[in-house]
Formats: structure tokens, C-alpha cells, sequence
């Protein structure tokens, strides 16, 4: 199942994603979507390897992952590129989440552009001081609060 793993990877990396830290009715961020996972992702997308991780190189790093959910090359992630078994999955928790986070358009899958520059909770969460740069220090205090919750 190294394909689903990936599938599940790609998704946490919506830390990219938005509903990895969406806030719970209390105000505190949800487990529910992986949030510490999506977290954990961020530090991918620091390509210049200097342990700080900018928005500018976030939105790069989402748009090199596209391929790996775009997997028919249509240009949208759809129901159709899920494996078989992972398409009923399309309706509910992570995938549900996604694309209402990230179908601007309401057509019902996500294209390229709406990924690659949609929003960046994780990173807004992590990004504690608003400086437009995430380090290490504040990943990790992210993580902290969110176990903590």
C-alpha cells in the first residue's frame, strides 16, 4: 500500500494544508486533520536548507508536489485519481476537507492554481511572530501547543 501512504502524504502536506490546523469550535486547533503531521511537512519545503522556511518557498514546494495528487494529468485533483479503494473516501474527513478548503470554485475538484496558492494555516499557525518566516524554533513551539490541546 506505498500508494496510499503517498496519496495520505500528499494530503498532509496540505500544511501546507489548511485543514491540517483548522481551529476546533473551541478556538484551539483540531487533531482531527493531522495538524502535527501537517506541521512536521513543513519543514519539506525549505529548499534553500538554511532552517528558515518562507512563504515564497512554501507555495513553490506545494506547486513541485502537485504531480504527486494530480496523478492523470488533467491538471485537477478529482475522485479519479484516487485509487479504487481510497475514491469513497472522496466525501469525507481529509479529502471533504480539502476541497472545500481549496475549490474556490465549487466544481467539485481542485486545479492547480487553487492548490499551488491557497491558503496556509499551518504555516500562519507556526509563524508566531508574523515576520513571513518560519523556523525551526517556532515549528517546534507549534507542535508543543498542539499536543498540548
Amino acid at each position: 500500500m506505498p500508494f496510499a501512504r503517498n496519496i495520505i502524504s500528499a494530503l498532509a502536506l496540505v500544511a501546507v494544508m489548511p485543514a491540517a490546523v483548522q481551529a476546533a469550535p473551541s478556538g484551539r486547533p483540531s487533531h482531527d486533520f493531522g495538524g502535527e503531521e501537517a506541521l512536521e511537512r513543513i519543514r519539506a519545503a525549505d529548499a534553500n536548507k538554511d532552517g528558515v522556511i518562507t512563504r515564497p518557498e512554501l507555495l513553490k514546494h506545494r506547486t513541485a508536489e502537485w504531480p504527486r495528487l494530480d496523478r492523470n494529468g488533467d491538471s485537477y485533483f478529482s475522485k479519479e485519481d484516487l485509487p479504487g479503494f481510497a475514491r469513497s473516501r472522496w466525501d469525507s474527513g481529509r479529502l471533504a476537507t480539502m476541497r472545500q478548503t481549496y475549490d474556490t470554485n465549487r466544481d467539485g475538484r481542485i486545479s492547480r492554481a487553487e492548490f499551488s496558492s491557497g491558503p496556509t494555516p499551518a504555516y500562519d499557525m507556526a509563524d508566531a511572530n508574523r515576520d513571513g518566516r518560519v523556523t525551526e524554533a517556532e515549528i517546534k513551539s507549534a507542535i508543543s501547543a498542539l499536543k498540548q490541546s
